[in-house]
């Protein structure tokens, strides 16, 4: 994998003539924080790039208005990219041919998203639960050397109470509080307290020491492409942060959600893959992983909730309210052990109460509805 340049403002190079060409001509796939264009390259561009006659490349600008419901400890995912190059059992990456401020151009993967050969709550091939477990315990193996600086106050290594309690704080503070005017409402009505992520973060149990890692964070089946030999490519790697890799295996096995007697069988098999890589990762498992399960439920209630209500708008599509409305009444019940939850509402009042946030009278500019890709 080459590394990815980062050229100055003034430089004139291929990739200025690809942003434009992109944009009006190529397949656009609308993610939650980015636009991304599909788009072939012509034969002189792809030459001046150094890349394969008709080589397609997906061409990624930041979306404005988003909500910001996701922790981002790096804003160059390009970097990460970069560090992960040549390191002994990290999977395929999409490769990154260029950045500039604003965009950024990469690889787009041939291949089939998991979740469209297994749905969310289907059993994964035994195969590819190899792959993935073995691919978490590699990224203990990426030097922290290579990455980019962390920010200030970041938790110290091995610290895996005080880092769970920051991923709390920041779910509290950028998450709930932040959004609070807007949803608070909604989030009332739904029985959730302002107070619940406070609770949860002040709750934090005392936790083993395991020495830092890197982490994917965000590794969910649309996340894991399938190419057409059969191996893996993992892409999205914008939520990637320094940490406990206990929290990395938690948001995988909430975010995949897996049948129970699966999910059982991935937790062996990331002890057997981490024990073979780093032991000492895998220290605690079983005393500190329901906490960070607990964490990861709890704050993807608040995510997911916003996203959804943003999503059906002032006028929502009645083919879309009953997946919306099944979704927040999961996201509630999942949430409800670790925030401590009482008298959770029906589906039918989901919905009333979701339908009659979306109709109120506002003012503010909504985002539109976006989808997960790759």
């Amino acid at each position: 994998m080459t590394t990815c340049q980062k050229q100055p403002p003034s430089a004139v190079s291929w990739w200025d003539e690809l942003l434009p060409l992109a944009a009006s001509e190529g397949t656009c796939l609308s993610g939650y924080h980015n636009l991304n264009y599909v788009h072939r390259l012509p034969p002189h561009l792809a030459e001046s790039a150094g890349l394969a006659q008709d080589t397609r490349v997906k061409v990624r600008t930041p979306r404005s208005g988003s909500l910001k419901v996701v922790e981002r400890v790096w804003p160059d995912e390009d970097v990460v990219l970069d560090a992960l190059a040549g390191v002994d059992g990290i999977a395929d990456t999409p490769r990154c041919f260029a950045r500039q401020d604003g965009f950024s151009v990469h690889e787009y993967v041939e291949g089939t998203p998991l979740s469209r050969l297994c749905g969310p709550g289907k059993p994964v091939d035994p195969r590819y639960l190899d792959l993935i477990t073995g691919q978490l315990a590699a990224f203990t193996r990426v030097p922290a050397a290579d990455l980019p600086p962390l920010p200030k106050g970041w938790a110290r290594d091995q610290d895996c109470g005080t880092f769970l309690r920051e991923r709390a704080e920041f779910a509290e503070r950028e998450v709930r509080a932040r959004n609070w005017r807007e949803f608070g409402a909604l989030f009332t009505a739904l029985g959730v307290p302002a107070n619940a992520l406070r609770g949860l973060r002040d709750r934090t149990p005392e936790m083993a020491p395991r020495p830092f890692a890197l982490l994917h964070a965000d590794l969910h089946r649309d996340n894991l492409i399938v190419r057409n030999d059969g191996d893996l490519c993992l892409v999205d790697w914008e939520l990637a942060m320094w940490g406990d890799p206990l929290h990395d295996l938690a948001v995988h096995l909430v975010r995949m959600r897996y049948p129970a007697y699966q999910e059982a069988d991935v937790i062996e098999r990331w002890q057997r893959d981490v024990a073979k890589v780093r032991r000492e990762a895998g220290l605690g498992l079983d005393r500190d992983l329901p906490a960070y399960i607990a964490y990861e439920r709890a704050q993807s209630l608040f995510a997911d909730t916003m996203r959804i209500a943003r999503a059906l708008g002032p006028q929502p599509d009645p083919g879309l309210v009953g997946t919306g409305v099944a979704l927040v009444r999961d996201a509630l019940q999942v949430a409800a052990e670790p925030l401590r939850l009482r008298g959770l509402p029906t589906l039918t009042e989901v919905e009333r109460i979701l339908l009659g946030w979306c109709r109120r009278p506002v003012t503010a500019t909504r985002a539109p509805s976006t989808s997960t890709v790759r």
